[in-house]
């Protein structure tokens, strides 16, 4: 199903050679991100589902104070003596096993939407968010479910290292704080700076290699390992264009994700100062201030905002989630031996593109 749409795709045309090249290919990706609604959407779904809603989210939760925390749990998450009680160990099993449904859900959400936007971006037709389409194999969404799997142990491997570097930071900016004007957060992340570059540098390079084999395993109908090697000879056989196409696409995302969570942020910090204004506000200036409390128009005016801030937010997110997409597919393709192949020279077995005649 797919190999035959990367075949349509790397048909010869009159504008072959722009989309064999890396310009190419990155002004096709931003256009499949940009102009087609559909595709957005999708996009948009496989992002939640595997954190983004976290991410978008973070701006609008007020993290609770020592002190908050201490009056919720009270005793019952640490005994006299220091230690854990064993409430806090069911505590912890309960958002371990949520924890553990939801990622296996993110595999099947994330699954479903890579293949779905991989066979979109590589057809030709222009209708390729215009017609249902049949749902993959099993073997396909458990392979490209085990290929994340196996790409996590070394990010849980590189938080485990980390995570008593983070803790100590956090301990210490708890107990003894260096600066109360900056958010705990920034401090943490300052005071172990070496720890959370570790992780992200961790985390990007799963999220690369994983991109690349679940393209590699669709197209190619490669096993998991197999796609997983391929996919790391594939980034050192093409570093340049490999290293271009991360950094355009994540970084489109960061800015993307960077700006929506700016948005809702200060929506959520207007909704908070309209709800806790304690004195009348007044619309206006001198005489001519209209009559009457303004609190409540200024409420509702804050929470529109914030509703329009989450908008931007989920559009900005679905776009980038497809360009970066797009973005890894073609440059995938661009690697195959179908993508080097006609429709018909590829049905005969042929590897060049000069067309054989009777009798030659």
């Amino acid at each position: 199903m797919v190999v035959g749409t990367l075949r349509r795709f790397s048909k010869t045309g009159p504008d072959s050679r722009a989309r064999q090249s890396w310009i190419g290919r990155t002004t096709r990706a931003i256009s499949f991100g940009l102009f087609d609604v559909d595709t957005v959407v999708v996009a948009l779904a496989g992002f939640l589902a595997r954190g983004g809603i976290l991410l978008l989210l973070l701006p609008s939760v007020v993290l609770p104070s020592v002190i908050g925390l201490a009056g919720v749990t009270g005793v019952d998450a640490f005994g006299i003596d220091g230690h854990p009680t064993t409430w806090l160990y069911e505590v912890a099993a309960v958002v371990s096993v949520i924890a553990v449904v939801w990622l296996l859900l993110a595999f099947v959400v994330g699954s479903l939407v890579d293949v779905w936007l991989i066979e979109a971006a590589l057809d030709e037709e222009g209708s390729a968010t215009g017609r249902p389409r049949p749902l993959p194999e099993l073997r396909i969404l458990l392979d490209l479910a085990a290929i994340r799997s196996v790409l996590l142990l070394p990010l849980a491997a590189v938080l485990t290292w980390a995570g008593s570097r983070i803790y100590s930071a956090t301990y210490g900016e708890l107990t003894a704080p260096t600066n109360l004007a900056t958010p705990l957060v920034l401090r943490v992340i300052l005071d172990a700076s070496d720890a959370v570059l570790v992780v992200v540098l961790a985390w990007l390079a799963s999220e690369v290699v994983g991109a690349i084999a679940a393209r590699r395993l669709v197209l190619l109908g490669d096993g998991v390992w197999r796609s997983i090697g391929g996919a790391i000879m594939q980034i050192v056989r093409r570093p340049i264009s490999s290293v271009g196409t991360v950094i355009v696409s994540f970084g489109a995302s960061v800015v993307a994700v960077g700006m929506a969570m700016a948005a809702t942020a200060t929506a959520f910090d207007w909704c908070r100062v309209a709800a806790r204004a304690g004195s009348p506000l007044r619309i206006g200036v001198g005489r001519f201030a209209l009559g009457g409390d303004a609190r409540p128009v200024v409420l509702i005016l804050a929470v529109l905002a914030l509703g329009m801030a989450w908008a931007a937010a989920l559009a900005l997110s679905g776009i980038a989630s497809a360009w970066r997409s797009a973005a890894f597919t073609a440059e995938t393709a661009a690697t195959l031996p179908e993508a080097r192949t006609g429709p018909v020279e590829a049905d005969l077995g042929l590897s060049g593109t000069t067309p054989e005649r009777s009798g030659d």
